[in-house]
């Protein structure tokens, strides 16, 4: 059996995120827009949801279905020992196999040989966005757990260390730690940045060299990490490692 790469997103109501009737962009707009399945045109294709269903799974409300782009293409065709070249009566399709879960607003998406993940994305915003209720919403990836601790702590000096945060929707324990960074730094937007050429520390304590330690970053970097696992912006982290080669200098 042909192994299928699924990917999980989170979707985020932005440009309405103070809208009084939150839960209901959240739990009827949204689903009524994929439900509807709009068609969009983006160059010469044409993408809309197909096969859309709404399903009760494990007491749970998701959404499955396809977002698809189809146009008609020209089709060589034989007939007797003649050739010619026809357009097709009905467009010609390619699918990407999507669920939602309404509730918890998480997009698990299909990555196949014609749509990859940056167009999945792309485009789901962008139908979803159009919708006059709505409105601009925002897709973040969801990264594995811990893999970006990891990350961070296999460079032995970090250079630049930067967040770009959204806003959680209010009333979400992650509404909680957005409000804890701005509060605790002073900030009046959440695009936060960390520089330093020489290095910089992020971590309480020094992070010994047993397996089982694990880095134990201060509360503002751990806030920023956990929103980003919770699918609420980006990451992007430069660094470096220093080794000795014998006979020469230090090399970076």
């Amino acid at each position: 059996m042909k192994s299928r790469i699924f990917y999980a997103a989170k979707i985020n109501i932005h440009g309405n995120i103070f809208s009084q009737d939150l839960e209901n962009l959240i739990y009827n707009h949204i689903p009524r827009v994929l439900l509807e399945s709009t068609t969009i045109k983006i160059h010469t294709w044409n993408w809309t949801f197909t096969d859309v269903e709404k399903i009760n799974y494990n007491e749970q409300i998701l959404i499955t279905g396809n977002l698809t782009k189809s146009k008609h293409v020209n089709q060589k065709i034989r007939k007797g020992n003649k050739t010619s070249t026809v357009n097709s009566d009905d467009e010609l399709a390619q699918t990407s196999f999507f669920v939602y879960d309404i509730k918890n607003e998480i997009l698990a998406h299909e990555k196949t040989g014609s749509i990859d993940i940056v167009d999945f994305r792309n485009v789901f915003t962008d139908i979803l966005g159009r919708d006059e209720y709505v409105g601009e919403v925002k897709i973040y990836p969801i990264p594995e757990p811990y893999k970006i601790r990891e990350e961070i702590s296999t460079m032995e000096k970090l250079t630049s260390l930067k967040f770009y945060l959204i806003h959680p929707n209010p009333g979400k324990k992650e509404f909680n730690l957005y409000q804890k960074i701005i509060k605790e730094n002073s900030l009046k937007e959440l695009d936060i940045g960390m520089e330093n050429k020489d290095g910089f520390e992020i971590t309480k304590t020094a992070v010994g060299t047993a397996a089982q330690d694990e880095p134990k970053f201060n509360s503002t970097v751990e806030a920023g990490i956990e929103l980003v696992e919770s699918g609420y912006g980006d990451i992007k982290v430069k660094g470096y490692n220093t080794y000795i080669k014998k006979g020469k200098k230090r090399i970076q």
